[in-house]
């Protein structure tokens, strides 16, 4: 003989708790008021305090790094926002340094192409999600410079909002 494994307060108490889950979670407050400018750490609190700057609206939110950033290997997290730029119909312009001398390994610009055109596979992820949607109101240029080396290396990340 079987005993009855389904309580009628265990079935209860299963359907609340199902009832409770969230199916569209909310996203998390910003961490502070919307700042001009950030310094990048690979970090969902970056995502937010970017999110925040973007919807806060500012007409210009820079974005700085504290490593050493490669044209060719801008962080994933930075490549999702980019491409959500280009999902909204800005453009990603990339600004060499200003300078006569020309870079020791001129291919590192068609690198850093590349490296977008990699990112434009992330807009279909993006879409998904509603933080990157702030992101679409801008136009954004990856600004290069020259590090001791002489090596052209990211200096920073200047999101612009488009004219409406």
């Amino acid at each position: 003989m079987h005993k009855k494994i389904y309580k009628p307060a265990f079935i209860l108490a299963l359907a609340f708790a199902l009832l409770a889950c969230e199916s569209n979670p909310s996203q998390p407050a910003p961490s502070g008021p919307p700042k001009a400018a950030l310094h990048f750490l690979d970090l969902q609190g970056f995502d937010r305090d970017l999110a925040a700057s973007l919807i806060a609206p500012l007409p210009k939110v820079e974005v700085a790094f504290y490593d050493r950033i490669t044209p060719s290997a801008v962080p994933d997290r930075l490549q999702r926002w980019l491409a959500a730029v280009e999902a909204g119909g800005g453009t990603v312009k990339i600004v060499p340094p200003a300078s006569t001398v020309t870079a020791k390994n001129p291919f590192l610009l068609i690198s850093a192409i590349s490296t977008l055109w990699s990112g434009s596979k992330m807009i279909k992820d993006i879409s998904t999600q509603t933080q990157f949607s702030a992101a679409q109101a801008f136009s954004a240029e990856i600004l290069l410079k020259h590090d001791d080396a002489g090596d052209s290396v990211v200096d920073k990340i200047v999101f612009l909002q488009r004219k409406k």
